[in-house]
């Protein structure tokens, strides 16, 4: 959710693409209507409408197949030492913390949680903790998952080394491997109660099928005319399939199958088919982006308007449940009583505003900050690379 759309292809050469700002923009909306549903009741008695609503919180698993497939493919396409990983780590953190931490400085102002509770949310470890939940923050728990995701990668990246010189295509097919088996894994700790329990469906190993699928549309540009990329690259080629599939999967996952759209236990094997379809989902809208050619699709969600949503889509991820829970607290209205469309009228543009100035006046320079450190460091150790070879010709 929170790097830019551009990938290498072949490795070495940047290639940008437009369209995965404008999918990033569609998960956005799909967090934000989930919440409004959640929050409104309109989930439960919204009939079909209210269950797709609820069932937004794919667009989660969008945001972590984009971090998936952007980041590992710039990984691949690098060398990864340890001075690499080091400038990784501090893009990463420059890039999510800062605008992370006033989000939340914010809510705490407000909310006055436990000191316990905002500082585990400081340092992304509250899906860690049984109770450590700020409610008009929950959807931050993505947030804490994601950086657990952020530290893995180089890890897996170095340990797909070997793989990929006996093999160009082994990474390939150990990620669909892995993929499959984490999610028979993901049920491990269903039946969770929300507010008692520690919540392991949140973690990595289970939210990890999301992220491989975009590592494996990664990895499968990476040897273009292997038999295993011919597949991916056969499916992204018809986009009418790749969206068929991704609404009929999103339409299952509305039914009782993939378990409730509320926040009740699931069992094992709803936890199981509730990550495989969000994993179908992500793979059926991100394939037509990364392996085909240019088409309709990709040209609606190349827009300006759907690349300026993308763009600034991790404040909204910030802000729009903390600006809807503050509505309803000004307003003294209960939760779970309607009022969707005031909250959307009023709660949107507010949201809006807030994540265009998160991005201008926090993301954008922390990133520059960054990048000028890096590049400091890169210029000091140039200057030392180069000191003995004039002390031996001085």
């Amino acid at each position: 959710m929170a790097v830019r759309s551009t990938h290498t292809s072949p490795p070495g050469a940047v290639t940008l693409i437009p369209a995965l700002d404008g999918l990033r923009a569609v998960a956005a909306v799909m967090v934000v209507l989930t919440h409004a549903a959640y929050l409104t009741g309109f989930g439960v008695t919204g009939g079909l409408m209210g269950r797709l609503w609820s069932r937004g919180d794919f667009g989660v698993g969008i945001f972590f197949a984009l971090s998936g497939f952007l980041l590992h493919r710039a990984l691949v396409a690098h060398r990864v030492d340890g001075r690499a990983i080091a400038g990784y780590a501090l893009r990463r953190a420059a890039r999510v913390l800062p605008a992370y931490w006033v989000a939340l400085a914010a809510v705490v102002v407000f909310a006055n949680p436990p000191v316990r509770d905002w500082a585990l949310h400081a340092g992304g470890l509250q899906i860690y903790v049984s109770d450590a939940w700020i409610s008009s923050f929950g959807q931050s728990w993505s947030l804490a998952t994601e950086i657990s995701f952020y530290a893995a990668l180089p890890l897996v990246v170095i340990a797909l080394r070997p793989l990929r010189r006996r093999g160009p295509a082994l990474p390939l097919l150990v990620l669909t491997v892995s993929a499959v088996a984490l999610t028979l894994l993901s049920g491990i700790g269903s039946g969770e109660v929300f507010g008692q329990d520690i919540l392991v469906h949140l973690w990595l190993h289970a939210r990890a099928p999301q992220f491989l699928v975009g590592m494996i549309c990664a990895e499968a540009l990476t040897v273009p005319g292997h038999p295993l990329a011919r597949l991916p690259r056969r499916w992204g080629s018809d986009v009418v399939l790749c969206l068929a599939i991704a609404g009929g999967a999103f339409l299952f996952a509305t039914t009782p199958v993939a378990g409730a759209l509320t926040l009740d236990p699931a069992t094992s094997s709803q936890i199981i088919v509730r990550t495989a379809l969000c994993s179908v989902v992500a793979l059926a809208l991100l394939l037509p982006l990364t392996q085909g050619r240019a088409n309709a699709y990709s040209a609606a969600l190349s827009r300006p308007p759907m690349r300026w949503l993308g763009v600034v889509s991790y404040g909204v991820f910030l802000w729009h449940l903390p600006v809807f829970t503050a509505l309803y607290a000004v307003t003294g209205l209960p939760a779970f009583s309607g009022g969707l469309a005031p909250l959307l009228a009023v709660g949107i543009p507010i949201t809006l505003l807030l994540s265009d100035l998160s991005h201008r006046w926090i993301e954008v320079p922390s990133s520059r900050l960054a990048g000028r450190i890096l590049a400091r460091q890169r210029k000091n150790e140039r200057r030392q690379d180069q000191q003995p070879n004039r002390s031996l010709h001085g």
